[in-house]
């Protein structure tokens, strides 16, 4: 979840640099020392055995959860899992991502580290794991996972935001929205297009796959998007976003999540995302084992049931969970419909890309 452009001292690349956290060649404060690992002990376990030890061990820790979160359907995961394991709660800390980063480096620089797992966007996570605050899970959940969501570091995806073009049926009949983003450039789409402000990280993915993917130069990547932003209001937020999207006061939102435009249209909003205007851009939002837990047993038992059962309530919010099969849920996708995802080796130089999102949108009119 993003609610705008962090201000200079609060970006991820900021943050690692400055006081609140760690430089990118310091390792923080309470970083564990080599060798340690404070979930060793349930490595070989599976089934059964291995929940049964876990929910032994975590009554012994206190029966606490503390979870780090920017996961607007939290509670969700929260009252599935209580159903499973009752005997412990759960303390959650929402806020957006931005302030979930700075709020888990600040403690850790610190060295007084208060969650035992984190569940926010990718770049975020890529961040807390440059630090060494991550410790990678390998528990029995992963093999149910898709390929894409493994792999990604000291942290797996546990679902995916699918950045979609929206568009307003009212506003916009079918069949008139274009093939792919290319056609957004058209000046017929003068003041019909909508961005959020903070979305800096579907910029960045979208310039990346013009320039990767389709070949483009930066200089030309560069020259479409201003044309694009020539036709664009900004919106300030998501929810917001959609709202405005659902009540027309724009046609068509470039950057809304695919599960905003379906949860509106199944209460009745004339919206719609399909078919995709090409490529749809993917984000995986992940959850991450801190490496030095106050509760490590609890953390495993979480996580464990976050990228197993719990996949069942992700699909039932309208995200994309990470899982390969998740009974009664079909994929939101079109299949054979581009996407793209920002590889694990992509630049995520944060500081430029929000730079230049914020630079992009000078001057671009406010969606009101």
């Amino acid at each position: 979840m993003r609610h705008g452009a962090l201000p200079a001292g609060l970006l991820v690349a900021g943050l690692l640099m400055s006081a609140c956290g760690p430089s990118p060649t310091t390792t923080a404060a309470n970083a564990p020392q080599e060798g340690s690992n404070p979930y060793a002990a349930y490595e070989s376990l599976k089934g059964e055995k291995r929940t049964a030890k876990l929910l032994a061990d975590a009554r012994e820790e206190g029966g606490v959860l503390d979870l780090y979160t920017s996961n607007t359907d939290i509670q969700d995961l929260v009252d599935g899992f209580k159903k499973a394991h009752p005997d412990i709660k759960v303390r959650a800390f929402r806020a957006n991502s931005e302030t979930v980063l700075q709020r888990t480096l600040q403690e850790n620089q610190a060295g007084k580290p208060q969650n035992d797992v984190i569940d926010t966007n990718d770049l975020e996570l890529r961040a807390l794991d440059s630090q060494h605050l991550l410790r990678a899970y390998t528990g029995p959940s992963q093999e149910g996972l898709k390929p894409e969501a493994k792999g990604l570091g000291n942290w797996t995806a546990e679902r995916f935001n699918a950045f979609v073009a929206g568009w307003n049926t009212r506003e916009i009949p079918k069949g008139e929205q274009p093939k792919d983003f290319t056609g957004f450039a058209d000046p017929k789409w003068k003041g019909k297009l909508s961005v959020e402000v903070g979305d800096w990280d579907w910029y960045a993915a979208m310039h990346t796959y013009l320039t990767e993917k389709m070949g483009m130069s930066e200089a030309a990547a560069d020259a479409l998007f201003k044309k694009v932003v020539a036709n664009v209001k900004v919106a300030k937020g998501h929810t917001v976003q959609g709202e405005m999207l659902s009540a027309g006061q724009f046609g068509l939102a470039l950057s809304v999540y695919s599960h905003t435009v379906d949860k509106a249209a199944r209460k009745g909003a004339p919206v719609a995302w399909r078919p995709a205007v090409e490529p749809v851009i993917l984000r995986p939002n992940g959850i991450g084992l801190m490496a030095t837990p106050r509760h490590p047993a609890a953390a495993l038992l979480w996580t464990d049931y976050v990228l197993g059962a719990g996949q069942k309530e992700i699909a039932k919010s309208l995200r994309i969970p990470a899982a390969r099969h998740v009974p009664g849920y079909n994929e939101p996708v079109p299949a054979g419909t581009e996407t793209f995802t920002l590889s694990k080796t992509g630049e995520t130089d944060t500081k430029k890309w929000d730079a230049a999102y914020d630079a992009l949108l000078r001057g671009a009119p406010q969606a009101d």
